[in-house]
């Protein structure tokens, strides 16, 4: 806690302005930050550092009130080698300082009211590739595979803007992590962080992660809880919207298929380590839970299936994009909780209180995954589910089916949802069927998602 008396406060200082200057500095073993050594990057010349700034990481690197309602505008100056490229807050800097020859300052700053965790600070040595109002960085290493990123990312961004509304293109930045940073999931208006392990996945997957990455950018960055217990609000809405995406980006079935696979299995997942208790409402108690531990509490693959349900009973995707757009534009720049939620959409659907009354009723308070687990998995389920079920209860062979090694062997999302079905499953498999797994699909041969 910071406690600042200003003495003398009589009647003649009341219109005073006060600048107070606070000097602090950060521990190297913080965890809000990862620090990369010159010799853990790919270049091996210089040192990168990424600050880590979820949920209440961003009091461990500048002095502020990191609670998500707590929006404020800022300015920075920071000083690196020459060589060094630095990002805050997802915007490049707007203008440098030249001091010595190998020192520069950048300097930065934000005019819209941002939450603490947006304030991510980047800097290492970086190559870059512009499109448009879009910038892509990445070390010399991933350079090459990264610009599939960016190609992807360029089209996921325009159908956002239309999607939501509130576009963005006067700068948007896309920064691909050394190998030794893994997946993270920071929220930015104006950038997002891609993990370098994820340009060898199938493309399916990345485009999917990617797109939820994205559509962060309006449910976290342009939208924001008050506080983490209404966490579902930005993570649902990034799924139901990054959903939209796939959807205007991949016609296909397969595609769709797969996103809708994946967040039945993550919920699941959370199902199987957490509990059921935990997962009964979207609108959790956290008391005593630590923020690391939010995400265990809040299933926001409940909020997706919630919102998909009301854009069907409230006139379809039309209907509800219009809404989607009324929503971004009515809490643009603002933090928001589950009330404030509902008034909006009882206003927007001033005709349709009914059935908003018995939605909610059924998914906010009176949730029953149990009940509405087989329903959810009859709307994924098909063969590959059906022949590996067959596979994992039969005692009396442990070679898999000629028709599920078909399906195994290409393409990886299918291996995805077969290793995933394994691992949501009750029955352990005994040591003859999990070789037989391996000599179909060596797993040391395998990316990083699938080992």
């Amino acid at each position: 806690k910071i406690l600042i008396q200003i003495y003398h406060m009589t009647i003649y200082y009341i219109f005073c302005s006060y600048k107070i200057w606070i000097e602090y500095k950060t521990r190297k073993d913080s965890l809000a930050l990862y620090w990369l050594r010159s010799d853990q990057t790919s270049d091996g010349t210089h040192p990168f550092l990424l600050t880590n700034n979820q949920f209440t990481y961003a009091r461990g690197i500048f002095p502020c009130q990191d609670s998500p309602q707590v929006r404020f505008t800022y300015t920075a100056k920071i000083s690196v080698l020459k060589a060094i490229t630095v990002i805050v807050g997802g915007r490049q800097c707007k203008s440098i300082i030249k001091g010595d020859q190998d020192l520069h300052t950048h300097i930065f700053y934000e005019t819209n009211p941002m939450p603490s965790y947006a304030i991510i600070i980047m800097a290492g040595l970086l190559k870059s590739k512009h499109n448009n109002f879009i910038t892509l960085w990445a070390e010399e290493k991933h350079f090459m595979q990264s610009k599939k990123v960016l190609t992807f990312c360029r089209k996921a961004i325009n159908i956002t803007n239309e999607l939501c509304g509130f576009p963005i293109q006067d700068e948007f930045n896309i920064c691909v992590l050394p190998s030794n940073i893994p997946e993270i999931e920071l929220q930015c208006r104006t950038m997002i962080f891609v993990s370098s392990t994820l340009l060898d996945e199938d493309p399916i997957f990345m485009c999917d992660t990617i797109a939820r990455k994205i559509a962060q950018s309006w449910a976290g960055g342009l939208v924001t809880c008050r506080n983490f217990q209404h966490l579902w609000l930005i993570k649902s809405f990034s799924i139901f919207i990054s959903s939209k995406i796939l959807e205007f980006r991949y016609r296909p079935m397969i595609q769709m298929m797969f996103m809708r696979k994946r967040i039945f299995y993550d919920l699941n997942v959370k199902m199987r380590l957490y509990g059921i208790d935990s997962q009964q409402k979207l609108v959790p108690s956290l008391t005593d839970i630590l923020p690391k531990n939010i995400t265990k509490s809040v299933p926001d693959e409940v909020g997706y299936y919630l919102l998909d349900s009301l854009q069907k009973d409230l006139g379809g995707s039309t209907v509800f994009a219009q809404y989607l757009k009324h929503y971004m534009r009515t809490f643009c720049y603002q933090s928001i909780d589950t009330i404030d939620w509902k008034d909006h959409l009882f206003s927007y659907f001033d005709s349709k209180h009914e059935i908003l009354m018995s939605r909610l009723d059924k998914w906010l308070y009176k949730l029953n995954l149990v009940s509405m687990y087989d329903d959810l998995y009859d709307s994924v389920r098909n063969l590959s589910e059906i022949l590996t079920q067959q596979w994992i209860t039969t005692n009396t062979t442990d070679k898999l089916s000629s028709k599920l090694t078909r399906r195994l062997l290409h393409p990886n999302i299918n291996k995805m949802h077969f290793l995933n079905y394994l691992y949501t499953s009750p029955i352990t498999l005994p040591i003859g069927k999990l070789e037989s797994i391996h000599s179909i699909f060596p797993l040391d041969e395998q990316t990083c998602q699938i080992r």
